[in-house]
């Protein structure tokens, strides 16, 4: 449930605030019932899901592959490249936010051997066989900006992500300055910290959602995560938004404090890399 607060807040006032007249003082209308959950995949690798709920108007989709939709259609689709069993869960909102939930699991047989050479898989793993990240600084001296400070207001100052744009640089050098990330898709998705170039490095994954350009690094996480200038809560998300990718550079950007009504207001921290020569 705790996943749902602040989202069943927002929808408690929504329904309210448009559909007035069935809602008494006191009273609430029905809470929604009836779901029904069901999948169809023609291919494998992008099955498409329907739900559907008595009273139901409002869907929050957790697609089992890192992307979330939400609020969402009552039919979605996501792709699955790698071979793998899937959990996808849906709750359907109803009014006072009332709610309701069902899930599937379905099995995905093959890896799409297409994946590597797709959009943003194929510049971030350097077509699955592996591609190196470092900062895009001089490691002697921190400049140009490989960290730094922007608004957290990027509707009003869409362009703020830039390094160029940035409101402050860091202003110490990290302790991993000449540390290494490696994504790659040799055998799964692979994720590698180095906290020093050629040490042993450390292992993990990545949750990458190409339709809303983030990416997930946690367990290890990416370089110069949690130093003292960001907020903890949204370090330890690990999720960032991928504001740049070619096949030389990579900026990666995350909202630390929400931005209020007042334009510029909030505060954002983004990362530069260019891959490794």
């Amino acid at each position: 449930m705790k996943k749902h607060i602040y989202f069943a807040v927002a929808i408690l006032a929504f329904l309210s605030a448009c559909e007035p007249q069935r809602m008494e003082q006191g009273k609430m209308g029905p809470a929604p019932s009836n779901i029904k959950l069901t999948m169809t995949a023609t291919d494998e690798h992008n099955p498409v899901f329907t739900a559907q709920a008595e009273n139901g108007y409002i869907y929050h989709w957790d697609m089992g592959n890192g992307q979330v939709i939400a609020p969402g259609p009552g039919t979605v689709t996501s792709y699955y490249p790698l071979a793998g069993t899937y959990k996808v869960d849906v709750t359907i909102y109803g009014e006072g936010a009332q709610e309701i939930s069902a899930d599937t699991t379905f099995h995905v047989a093959t890896t799409d051997l297409a994946v590597a050479s797709r959009p943003v898989w194929k510049e971030l793993t350097g077509n699955g066989t592996g591609r190196t990240w470092v900062y895009n600084t001089n490691p002697a001296t921190g400049t140009p900006d490989y960290c730094y400070q922007t608004t957290g207001d990027l509707v009003n100052y869409p362009n703020n992500w830039k390094p160029s744009a940035s409101w402050g640089q860091c202003v110490r050098i990290t302790p991993d300055i000449n540390g290494e990330m490696t994504f790659d898709l040799v055998g799964g998705v692979n994720y590698t910290y180095h906290h020093v170039a050629g040490d042993p490095g450390l292992r993990g994954t990545f949750i990458l959602d190409t339709e809303n350009m983030t990416i997930t690094i946690k367990d290890p996480f990416i370089l110069d995560h949690n130093v003292n200038c960001t907020e903890a809560a949204a370090a330890a998300t690990g999720v960032y938004k991928i504001m740049k990718l070619t096949d030389d550079e990579l900026v990666l950007w995350q909202l630390q404090n929400e931005p209020t009504s007042a334009p510029g207001s909030g505060v954002g921290w983004g990362w530069s890399f260019k891959r490794k020569p």
